[in-house]
């Protein structure tokens, strides 16, 4: 038995937490609808518990001990566990048949994940569906946690092959786009000379991407245009719209808007290395019929073939 087995409770997870990701007593008793002399008592008591200090108070604020992000790592999983249980119950409470937590990488969550989304409810009523959206970073935090149960995004460097398994959904080139009524959508002869000298919406700063494609830009010998870096697709839509921004965008979804009379893309750029789309999840947890058959549902949209509905049976 461990030493604080019936002891620790979700509350001092909570507390854990909050001290951890603000650095400071006095807001997180203020997050957690306390006072700071409640919540350095409770502090107290869960060191007492793990048996060593999990956070160093300084004249700055409160950071953790090596023990204390271990901690972090620990309550993360836990809390989100016990979230993740409290969906599948209710949904069985209510008769379903259990619950799937997507996250989507933010520049898809549109298309083809909003598709996705619609032809998996169809197929499978029963499944309380949840789409996260967000950066690639922090959705891999959420899905090591087991927030989620699977993951719509690039298929990083970074993504460790041993510890996530993963789905191959397209091969994606990069490309820049702009509003319709943008100059460039009609000059047929522009050249990247001309695109730089307009404001771009690009990956964020210190990115793969945003990197590759200033040292490209500066190998043609160009100036880096003005850039704002956001990943949000109504920020882009906004930023578009307004002003005489060149928006930089996955392929595929640019196609398709284009397609739709939402922007035009532009016939060039800098050569960029391409980052597969994936359904990815952890190795270390089973994949369950309801991951593979929203995975398979994002490929059929990516693909353009009829949506299948054989397996809609089973999950009824």
């Amino acid at each position: 038995m461990t030493p604080f087995k019936g002891r620790l409770r979700t509350r001092h997870l909570e507390i854990v937490l909050a001290v951890a990701d603000l650095g400071n007593l006095s807001k997180a008793a203020t997050q957690l609808h306390s006072t700071q002399s409640a919540l350095s008592r409770a502090i107290a008591e869960i060191e007492d518990l793990v048996g060593a200090r999990l956070f160093e108070r300084t004249a700055k604020g409160t950071t953790c001990t090596p023990l204390g992000l271990a901690m972090c790592r620990h309550a993360r999983q836990l809390l989100s566990s016990y979230r993740k249980a409290e969906i599948d119950l209710a949904a069985l409470a209510r008769g379903e048949a259990g619950s799937l937590t997507v996250g989507c990488f933010t520049l898809f969550s549109g298309w083809p994940v909003a598709e996705a989304a619609l032809r998996f409810r169809e197929a499978h009523p029963r499944i309380t569906l949840s789409v996260e959206v967000g950066t690639h970073e922090r959705l891999i935090e959420d899905l090591d946690a087991g927030a989620l149960d699977i993951l719509i995004s690039r298929f990083a460097s970074t993504v460790n092959p041993q510890i996530y398994r993963s789905v191959t959904l397209s091969e994606d080139a990069v490309v820049l786009t702009c509003a319709p009524g943008h100059p460039l959508a009609t000059q047929a002869d522009a050249t990247l000379a001309d695109y730089v000298r307009h404001p771009w919406i690009a990956a964020l700063p210190g990115s793969r991407i945003r990197g590759e494609l200033e040292i490209a830009l500066r190998h043609e010998g160009l100036p880096i245009p003005r850039m704002v870096g956001a990943l949000s697709l109504e920020f882009g839509r906004e930023m578009m719209r307004a002003g005489q921004d060149l928006w930089l965008l996955p392929g595929s979804v640019a196609r398709v808007w284009q397609a739709r009379g939402e922007l035009c893309v532009l016939p060039l750029l800098p050569p960029l290395r391409r980052s597969p789309l994936a359904a990815i999840w952890r190795r270390d947890r089973p994949s369950n019929r309801q991951m593979r058959a929203f995975a398979t549902q994002v490929a059929r949209v990516i693909q353009g073939t009829p949506q299948a509905r054989d397996d809609a049976g089973a999950a009824r």
